[in-house]
């Protein structure tokens, strides 16, 4: 009876976001619409937008910030100025990486910076745009080509691996940033390599590789740096990109796949790739973590927030949060005490999300790390005793390459 009780409630979740989740998916496209708009009937075309992804993700910051311009424009100032002010508070400000258009020097925003109500925005960007600095340099590495979007760390050893984005290759780095080849530029068929983890009692390195020709996992005996096996899954007319993966106590390793909308795993006893679950109501499955009992899985879909997924019943929910802060834009995901370690690439910062009792809602958000001299599009993270260390700057601060720097919190 539970089984089709979650069937049917998935049904009806499809049938009620699917046509929404289509609109967040072509985000890219709607947003670039939303910026260029300049006719009547262009602003109400892609205020239409806004607002269908509002009502999916009503904390986005930039769903916000797009619904405030188009109505600016649109003359409703009033409404406006209420999404401009969440905008801001959910962390739309000028210090993004990402965004040359805000608050400060949008055209939409002409008439709207002469109204009383454009003081508030400029005190909540004042606020949001603040240094919040708890985090310490741990170590840095001196490979300015390296770049690397995964970090995961040997208990045993005590030594991290960071695998690289350019060079197409794992390496091995002590506390104080010394590193060694794991593997070398290529070897064994490596391409990009994404998420990086490793099962310390199986003495196992696990790692995502993407290339146009195929996306895999890769099985490395941790000891000697030799392959014990890959697992590709061709991209079969799409991008089928593995991006992160996370280990079960048991062995088996879960993986996700933004390009196919799903979880793949390799079942320890099989040891073999196969698709876990697929869903038309996920649009780019990234970070991944595991609850303590291993009975839970959570992870991150960029454009939309976090996931609860059972992996006995396979059910799935979107965790609710509290409105004064978003989840969207998540890279690398972790979960200890019941809390959610979240590197926030699109927001530029690290976060602390802690859960309630039942571990279906997130009841709060401390930012560890935002707008500090050394974060710059940060990646991934990994649980060291009583820190949480994380990737803040992959190839140094600004235009020129410069060293790899990571970082650690407290988490104590």
């Amino acid at each position: 009876m539970k089984t089709v009780k979650f069937y049917f409630l998935g049904v009806m979740l499809l049938a009620f976001f699917n046509p929404v989740i289509g609109q967040i998916e072509n985000f890219r496209e709607n947003q670039k619409k939303a910026f260029s708009a300049n006719s009547t009937e262009e602003c109400q075309s892609s205020l239409k937008f806004c607002n269908e992804v509002l009502k999916v993700v009503p904390n986005h910051p930039l769903a916000n910030y797009l619904s405030a311009r188009l109505n600016a424009l649109l003359g409703n100032e009033d409404v406006a100025l209420k999404h401009l002010k969440e905008a801001t508070k959910l962390g739309y400000t000028t210090k993004l990486p990402f965004n040359n258009i805000h608050q400060l020097n949008d055209s939409a925003f002409i008439t709207l910076r002469e109204k009383e109500g454009f003081n508030h925005i400029i005190g909540a960007l004042e606020n949001s745009e603040k240094p919040i600095h708890k985090s310490q340099i741990a170590f840095t590495i001196s490979d300015k080509e390296l770049v690397p979007e995964g970090i995961t760390y040997d208990p045993i050893e005590k030594m991290f691996y960071l695998g690289s984005e350019t060079k197409h290759k794992i390496v091995k780095v002590d506390q104080k940033g010394n590193s060694v080849d794991f593997t070398t530029d290529g070897q064994d068929g490596l391409s990009m390599v994404l998420g990086i983890h490793i099962d310390p009692v199986r003495r196992i390195l696990w790692a995502c590789s993407y290339k146009e020709t195929g996306t895999g996992v890769f099985k490395y005996d941790l000891p000697s740096g030799t392959l014990i096996k890959k697992y590709i899954l061709p991209p079969n007319g799409i991008r089928r990109e593995f991006n992160d993966l996370v280990i079960h106590p048991n062995g088996d390793v879960y993986i996700t796949a933004p390009g196919n909308k799903a979880i793949y795993m390799i079942s320890q006893g099989s040891d073999s790739l196969e698709l876990f679950l697929r869903s038309e109501l996920f649009i780019s499955p990234n970070g991944i973590t595991l609850s303590k009992d291993g009975s839970t899985i959570y992870f991150s879909d960029v454009k939309i927030g976090i996931y609860s997924l059972d992996i006995k019943t396979k059910s799935f929910k979107l965790l609710t949060i509290e409105p004064s802060f978003s989840t969207i834009g998540i890279d690398g995901l972790y979960f200890v005490n019941n809390k959610l370690y979240a590197v926030q690439i699109v927001l530029n910062q690290i976060c602390m999300f802690s859960l309630n009792k039942d571990a279906s809602h997130i009841e709060s958000c401390e930012i560890l790390e935002r707008n500090g001299p050394y974060l710059d599009k940060p990646t991934t993270g990994v649980i060291v005793d009583n820190y949480f260390y994380f990737i803040a700057d992959t190839q140094g601060k600004g235009d020129k390459l410069g060293e790899v720097i990571i970082m650690k919190a407290s988490i104590k």
